[in-house]
């Protein structure tokens, strides 16, 4: 069966020196694993397309009992030159997309996850300010779309121990989760003591969730 689909590209792995593996994170059937053949040859015009966090529309046969399907066309939609241009920027995204990896088994669809993760980087891409709020939004919400809702979970270790230090943690959290990001320069400020430990929480509850996201590593380091 011939698919169309758009696409984030998780991971790229050279296969037969020119060939590539690409694992990608597509709106219609989640994360998937594609092979893209002759892609690293001398003259193929597409060698770039597959980095990681590039957005593509692909054109691939799939096969329900294979685990790789084979690529016949791709597309870059976007490279998001704001965001790997930015030290920041480009630690966030890399993230997210690795905490989307390890998180998810093959063919599992998420539409709501893709369009958060889509929304937040165009976030990302567009703008400057607010970019840990925009990254707390994706988490919180990830967290949801995979059944577990940080916002009723009063009785979560890290929310008792943070709320001792803030009682308006649920508050701030609540107020993250429903941001727009559209216009998240409308959106009400969070006191700037409270806001030092939503950096310290949501650092602490990304490392509870996602202990094996080396990136996270570097991007805790950008909090501040």
């Amino acid at each position: 069966m011939k698919i169309k689909s758009h696409a984030l590209v998780l991971k790229t792995t050279i296969f037969k020196e020119s060939s590539l593996i690409i694992r990608l994170f597509t709106r219609e059937k989640g994360k998937s694993t594609y092979i893209v053949k002759a892609a690293m040859r001398q003259k193929s015009p597409n060698k770039a397309i597959y980095q990681q966090l590039n957005e593509v529309e692909i054109n691939y046969t799939h096969h329900p009992k294979k685990q790789i399907h084979p690529v016949y066309s791709v597309k870059l939609i976007n490279d998001w030159d704001n965001i790997c241009g930015d030290l920041k920027k480009t630690v966030l995204c890399t993230s997210m997309l690795e905490i989307i990896d390890k998180s998810y088994d093959e063919e599992i669809p998420d539409t709501k996850t893709y369009d958060t993760l889509q929304s937040v980087m165009l976030y990302f891409d567009h703008n400057n300010k607010n970019l840990n709020n925009a990254f707390y939004y994706f988490i919180l919400h990830f967290l949801k779309n995979s059944g577990y809702d940080i916002l009723s979970a009063k009785k979560h270790p890290i929310i008792l121990r943070f709320q001792q230090k803030n009682p308006n943690l649920l508050n701030d959290l609540n107020l993250i989760f429903n941001l727009d990001l559209n216009g998240m320069h409308k959106s009400k400020n969070i006191p700037n003591y409270e806001r030092k430990i939503m950096t310290r929480f949501m650092s602490e509850l990304v490392r509870y969730h996602f202990p094996d996201v080396k990136s996270f590593k570097v991007a805790k380091d950008l909090f501040s």
